[in-house]
């Protein structure tokens, strides 16, 4: 028997089955489009990961390239930029400590007053390099209005100072700290406000200033470390990386360039001199021969050397810092007088003696018919002396002759030789008080030289370069070295407190290798300045390829 079923009935269930198909056909494929939805989203957002990476990378490598920029003597500020993998970077490079902190408005008075005394500190460098000391601020100095790009000033009197201001809100500026104004958007008046009827400036100096997009430290810090006299020598990066639209930044801040102010010792050619017993040195100590030990001298920074060995015996050596053969060395011959030249705020030519005498130097030059002329020492300073074409030839050479007690910041540069003809002092003792701000760095073209006249157990402060660019084949030239050390009769000791950088180490004395005895000459006590390390003299050459880094962000 046959079931019959209605022709209506039969279209309504094919019916219910097609609805039910397409609901679920419907469904899976909302399902599929969430699930590609879901995969896709994951996708995107692992590519938008990979691309900050990559981005990060690009920025990296454009702060090393900025890097590179400020170690070859780049134009600061500047900016560059380029291609790295998939990416591309720009960056730029300011003067200063801080690019986060940097853009301060800052304006207002300060009452200066500097010739009250030495320590109302008091310079302000101007666009083309010049300086503004304290010392110049005399009865018949007209004032200054104009640019500039640094005012250093420690404000006078016994009480604070309210009138500066600082984004509109008025600071105290406290007379017992320095502070360093720092912008290329300055500008300056420097005023008295007593002016009487013969045109004498017999009130009180000021300065006025006001500064865009600047960077104020106190007493060397604020936007970043390091001390006043180098605060113009901090820099800061921020390089942009991009890959694919995505950026990065990244923010270097507080660079500083080493400079040749870093070793205790440095020497082109040992000359096979030796370290012997008894001798200390504190800080980096480097030849390019091999260097020689006798005894148990004491080594308490780095000692290195591009030689692959040694003379004498190591055995009673104390290396506190390591000792490191095959180290690839630096050279003297990439320091350029020419700079430094453009930077001595005093330029003279011919035989040149100077006898520092506290804040001034007491100057001998027959070319300027100077005789114990009294001059300044600004806070920061360079003097050059050139070897003069014309006049007597006796006098042509630009040798200085140097001794006494400074205080200040001074470096002297010559284009021949330095003769360093009695003590030479800091007005506060840097090797007893690390707060003190004197500093002297010598750079000779030639040699620097310690005369037979000079006195016996000498005390030098200072960093030395003899750099012997003068002529870089010989075996003399570019040395430290006392004259007729080998027969002068045996004169105690050597004090050095800075550091020695020359061509070729020259002798100070002579020893009896078996006692250890001083037989003529000097005997050697060498400390390193160790301040140098993060603050030189003025304007002392960098090292190649040699940047410290300070703090570093990402944004």
């Amino acid at each position: 028997m046959y079931n019959h079923v209605p022709i209506g009935r039969q279209d309504k269930r094919q019916g219910v089955a097609l609805v039910t198909v397409i609901c679920l056909t419907f469904i899976l494929s909302c399902l599929l489009s969430v699930m590609i939805m879901v995969s896709g989203s994951h996708s995107k957002q692992a590519r938008l990961r990979l691309d900050n990476e990559k981005a990060f990378y690009v920025a990296e490598a454009g702060v090393e390239r900025a890097a590179q920029y400020i170690a070859n003597g780049g134009t600061v500020p500047g900016s560059i930029c380029g291609f790295e993998g998939e990416g591309s970077y720009v960056a730029t490079i300011i003067s200063g400590a801080s690019i986060t902190d940097a853009w301060h408005a800052a304006g207002g008075q300060i009452n200066i007053n500097p010739n009250n005394s030495a320590d109302n500190e008091f310079s302000v460098t101007l666009q083309d390099g010049s300086t503004i000391n304290r010392d110049m601020l005399v009865q018949d100095y007209p004032g200054f209005i104009g640019q500039a790009t640094l005012v250093h000033v420690k404000p006078k009197g016994n009480g604070n100072q309210n009138g500066f201001t600082i984004d509109g809100e008025t600071v105290e500026l406290e007379n017992q700290n320095s502070y360093d104004i720092i912008s290329d958007y300055m500008s300056v008046s420097i005023y008295n406000d007593n002016i009487n009827t013969n045109g004498k400036a017999v009130g009180q100096w000021w300065i006025s200033l006001a500064a865009a997009e600047s960077t104020i430290a106190t007493n060397g810090t604020g936007s970043g470390s390091g001390n006043i006299g180098q605060a113009r020598a901090q820099y800061s990066m921020l390089s942009v990386g991009a890959v694919r639209g995505r950026p990065v930044v990244i923010l270097r801040e507080t660079v500083k360039q080493k400079t040749w102010a870093k070793y205790a010792l440095w020497m082109e050619s040992n000359n096979g001199i030796y370290f012997k017993a008894g001798e200390k040195f504190y800080g980096s100590i480097y030849s390019t021969e091999q260097l020689s030990f006798s005894g148990d001298p004491e080594f308490y920074g780095e000692c290195t050397s591009a030689a692959t060995t040694y003379g004498g015996s190591t055995n009673a050596c104390i290396f506190h810092a390591g000792y490191l053969l095959g180290v690839s060395n630096q050279t003297m011959q990439k320091v350029s007088f020419s700079n430094l030249e453009s930077k001595a705020s005093l330029k003279l030519e011919g035989q040149t003696c100077l006898t520092f005498s506290g804040t001034n130097m007491l100057i001998t030059n027959s070319r300027m018919g100077w005789n114990n002329e009294a001059v300044g020492c600004s806070s920061n300073t360079v003097i050059y002396v050139k070897t003069a074409t014309t006049g007597t030839t006796t006098n042509r050479p630009g040798d200085i002759y140097v001794a006494g007690t400074l205080d200040g910041r001074l470096t002297v540069v010559s284009e021949r030789d330095i003769y360093i003809t009695n003590h030479i002092y800091y007005a506060v003792d840097s090797k007893t008080n690390m707060l003190s701000d004197d500093a002297l760095g010598m750079i000779a073209y030639s040699d620097i030289f310690i005369p037979t006249y000079a006195p016996s157990n000498l005390n030098i402060y200072s960093h030395m370069m003899a750099t012997g660019l003068i002529d870089t084949n010989s075996s003399t030239e570019g040395t430290f070295k006392v004259i007729n050390h080998d027969t002068r009769s045996p004169s105690g000791k050597l004090m050095v407190h800075g550091g020695i950088v020359q061509h070729n180490r020259g002798a100070v004395g002579t020893f009896n290798s078996w006692t250890g005895e001083t037989t003529s000459g000097f005997y050697k006590d060498y400390t390193y300045d160790t301040r140098f390390e993060t603050d030189p003299p003025p304007d002392y050459p960098a090292l190649n390829d040699q940047l410290v880094f300070g703090t570093w962000r990402q944004r």
